[in-house]
């Protein structure tokens, strides 16, 4: 009985260190820049759905998030024997891609370009689904940044690490417990740019180059200490740590942001110009 409580409370609290893992990774500069993108192109179109934008994109992604740690269950053994070359390649191309995200924001601000929060892989996407103004196309954006090499080998080393043996179906609880930390912060970030985006167009303007400074300030932050590390310093602090401290800082922008913007009600005439003028 006693181990049997011991091994639910383990449980437990790997889910929630999970949980707070998928927070984090929704967090990404590039799901952010995605999810911004595809919710201004829709706004118009489907105005009520526009907002879920994020959940889309979540749900697509996780389509992938779970299938790579039931894999990673089921292969077990065979991946360990390379699980920290793929983690060392994962990290690299994670802090390329966070340095380019970081380069591609300054010069638009630099620029006075305040719109969309630009984004690598964003970038990479075939120009239809860069387009796309209906929500719906969120579920195979996300699906194919699953595809993305820096993603599929984090969920590989979290199911490796966290699961031990437990098998496919510990490996998908694992991935689904990553996935819902992922839709929470997703979906917050669709909400953030709706309600950016029916604002005045002044309000819109301000709190959006506010926006893309603060995502620019995450991709320095987190590149920075991946780089860091991958350089061999040892933080003093647990990676778990770190993740809850750049999410709490995400959700005070994003309540910072909800707040100021809410101070100047919506119009019809006004959502429609804080649209084009945030393009």
């Amino acid at each position: 009985m006693i181990e049997h409580t011991g091994a639910s409370a383990a449980f437990w609290v790997v889910a929630f260190s999970v949980f707070v893992l998928g927070l984090r990774h929704g967090a990404d500069p590039d799901h952010l820049a995605a999810i911004d993108n595809l919710t201004r192109n829709s706004l118009n179109i489907r105005d009520r759905l526009s907002r879920f934008v994020g959940a889309l994109f979540a749900g697509g992604h996780s389509v992938m998030v779970l299938s790579i740690a039931a894999l990673a269950s089921l292969l077990g053994s065979r991946i360990a024997l390379h699980g920290a070359l793929l983690e060392t390649i994962g990290t690299w191309v994670s802090i390329l891609t966070l340095f380019v995200i970081a380069a591609l924001n300054v010069r638009q601000l630099v620029l006075n370009r305040v719109g969309a929060v630009a984004g690598f892989k964003t970038a990479m996407l075939p120009r239809a689904l860069r387009a796309a103004t209906s929500p719906l196309a969120a579920i195979p954006i996300g699906i194919l940044f699953g595809l993305g090499f820096d993603t599929s080998s984090q969920v590989s080393a979290y199911a490796l690490a966290l699961t031990s043996g437990g098998g496919v179906v510990m490996g998908l609880l694992i991935g689904l417990a990553f996935s819902l930390g992922m839709a929470v912060t997703d979906t917050l970030d669709s909400a953030l740019v709706y309600k950016l985006c029916t604002r005045h167009p002044l309000e819109l303007v301000r709190a959006t180059r506010v926006w893309i400074i603060a995502v620019t300030t995450l991709a320095l932050a987190v590149g920075s200490y991946e780089l860091a590390q991958a350089l061999g310093w040892h933080s003093p602090v647990p990676d778990l740590t770190v993740s809850a401290v750049l999410v709490g800082a995400l959700l005070l922008v994003f309540a910072w942001t909800f707040t100021w913007s809410a101070r100047t009600p919506r119009t019809a005439d006004s959502g429609r110009s804080s649209l084009e003028a945030s393009r």
